[in-house]
């Protein structure tokens, strides 16, 4: 904030994992943002957490010694320490409440923009929608279909293979249990993508 980045208007966008110090800290009344998140069901992403971390060893998370733990030894134990980490990122507390949730709601009914990982193209069609960016371009349409167009090639080339694991498996419940907040968060996030449908298309209409 001290830099000035925001006021600059030198970044048309900024990256972060920790949006509610980008809040905080990068935005004032007179320079405001919109915040564009991609969001994943928790579940589906601890589980696939578990198995990226056993095989990156590019990343500082890597933790090879967890190939020795079945996936529902990992559930029940304390090692997926990252509990309901929506909630915490949108807060910005690390033990969070039934309080923090509503707030985080209420954040991300006023300043986001939702997508969902399993709707990528959909999300990313939006998204560019409110940049302003043409999709219509014959570059940007070959970039968007190279990273995250609708075919296996990409779906393989974007993910950690890893075996599926049903809702009602013993694994998906234990993890489900520890991460009720986060669960509640991405209901409400699946329920906003539908509602803001009409948002964007008032934001195309307004383009054209």
């Amino acid at each position: 904030a001290k830099l000035g980045l925001v006021p600059s208007g030198l970044a048309d966008i900024i990256f972060t994992g920790n949006p509610r110090f980008a809040i905080e800290h990068l935005y004032d009344r007179r320079h405001k943002g919109r915040v564009l998140a991609l969001f994943r069901h928790p579940v589906e992403r601890l589980i696939s957490k578990f198995y990226y971390v056993q095989v990156a060893d590019w990343e500082k998370s890597y933790h090879p010694e967890y190939k020795q733990l079945s996936l529902l030894d990992y559930a029940k134990s304390d090692i997926a320490s990252d509990r309901n980490l929506m909630v915490q990122k949108l807060s910005g507390k690390v033990h969070v409440t039934r309080g923090d949730l509503r707030d985080a709601m209420e954040t991300v009914q006023q300043r986001f923009i939702v997508g969902l990982t399993n709707q990528m193209e959909e999300s990313i069609r939006r998204f560019n929608v409110v940049i302003g960016i043409d999709q219509s371009d014959e570059d940007i349409k070959k970039c968007i279909d190279k990273h995250v167009g609708n075919n296996k090639r990409v779906e393989m080339k974007n993910s950690n293979p890893h075996p599926k694991v049903e809702q009602d498996s013993p694994e998906w419940k234990a993890l489900a249990e520890k991460n009720q907040l986060d669960i509640q968060l991405y209901d409400y996030v699946v329920q906003l993508f539908e509602e803001q449908r009409g948002i964007i298309e008032s934001y195309t209409t307004a383009l054209e």
